[in-house]
């Protein structure tokens, strides 16, 4: 399992969905470079102090080539295509790894290299530092960085044997187990991490699922509280909160607002003769009928209750309701309403019209509406009116 985790090429390489370009990200930043350069020339400072100059400049030329590559690595990735796979990055990423790993150890093993005590210390103590922020950095790539760190402590051993300081071979050993095991860590804690998020995400995904899935429902219920199960016209809930937004729409911005009131001729009489079934389809019929006439942009059609419905005109249509109205009376007219019997039947409707005022409220415009649904009735029905019974009524049986 331990060797297994550290040569993984990138946490979350198998991660089709979401392939990990945010740890490429941190990883190509130049930033730490920037500071393990700055802490390999801090160690050049008692080199320099020596008289060492030709050593310092080597290190200086190494650290510059290192901090350049690495610098181009940065630029290109945050400008990168696209179209360009993840892999072709890590492949990228872990050239640049293995360069920078082979600049550091050179640059300290030139500087850890006939230097004087003091400073062998100050190169071991940054060489330390460096390694250590590598493997709570760069864990995200455990190959890459388990290679660099074996690359930098073998260079610097390397250069400890040539003095005949063998002791440093069992000393970073130890060290080098210290680190891997510290990224097993590191990565143990960010696979916890990742599958919390990843569970996290799915809890989140379903409670949008749900969310929605509820929301639907109550539009759903709210479609049906207004619904007329037979005729699927509005009922009289729904006829009753759009005419009250339309009073409201007629006094805010002068919306001109029109009610047709229509009931069935003789419906009951129609009903009893051929069965409550020919009844409905009869009342089907004419729903399909006004629902035809009524575009949803010119005004609302539903059924007020029983034989009746109702029609809610805006706008320009409202102006020419009485015209609308005789309209909608001889298309019903012109209705063949099949019966038990195998008979066409045909049925008249009368239609009360009523135009809102100002200072018209719901319960108003109603009650002018249907006394004048009334007086077309009572004027021989087939009929509409669009005035008091004094004034005008229009149509003819």
């Amino acid at each position: 399992m331990l060797l297994q985790k550290l040569t993984l090429p990138i946490l979350g390489a198998d991660d089709k969905t979401d392939p990990p370009w945010d740890h490429l990200s941190i990883l190509y930043n130049i930033i730490p470079h920037l500071v393990a350069a700055v802490a390999i020339l801090s160690a050049s400072v008692l080199p320099y102090a020596e008289g060492q100059t030709t050593k310092v400049a080597i290190v200086v030329l190494i650290l510059v080539v290192q901090v350049g590559f690495r610098a181009w690595g940065d630029y290109a990735f945050r400008r990168r295509s696209p179209h360009e796979t993840l892999e072709l990055w890590l492949g990228r990423f872990v050239l640049l790894s293995l360069a920078s790993g082979l600049a550091w150890g050179s640059a300290l093993a030139v500087l850890y290299s006939s230097g004087s005590p003091d400073t062998q210390v100050v190169v071991l103590a940054v060489g330390c530092g460096i390694l250590q922020s590598v493997a709570a950095r760069a864990y995200l790539a455990p190959r890459s960085t388990l290679a660099l760190i074996l690359i930098m402590t073998g260079i610097v051993n390397a250069s400890a044997i040539s003095e005949g300081n063998w002791i440093m071979v069992p000393i970073c050993a130890a060290y080098v187990g210290f680190l891997a095991s510290y990224m097993v860590q590191l990565i143990a804690m960010d696979e916890k991490r990742t599958a919390a998020e990843g569970k996290t995400r799915v809890l989140v995904k379903a409670l949008a699922e749900s969310n929605s899935k509820l929301i639907e429902a109550n539009a759903q219920l709210h479609r049906n509280a207004r619904t007329d199960v037979l005729t699927g016209l509005e009922n009289r809930r729904g006829f009753d909160e759009d005419l009250h937004r339309c009073l409201l729409s007629m006094r805010d911005v002068g919306r001109p607002v029109a009610l047709l009131l229509i009931d069935v001729d003789h419906f009951k009489r129609f009903n009893d003769a051929n069965g409550h079934q020919a009844g409905d389809e009869c009342l089907r019929t004419i729903a399909k009928l006004l629902a035809g006439l009524v575009a949803p942009s010119e005004g609302i059609t539903a059924r007020y209750g029983g034989e009746e419905f109702a029609i809610i005109l805006q706008d320009g249509h409202a102006m020419r309701a009485e015209t609308f109205a005789e309209e909608l009376r001889v298309s019903v007219a012109c209705l063949s309403i099949p019966t038990r019997h195998g008979k066409a039947h045909k049925l008249t409707v009368s239609i009360g019209v009523a135009i809102a005022e100002p200072s018209d409220d719901e319960r108003t415009l109603i009650a002018r509406a249907d006394r004048r649904l009334y007086d077309a009735k009572a004027s021989g029905r087939d009929r509409v009116c669009a005035f008091d019974r004094t004034r005008h009524i229009v149509g003819c049986r």
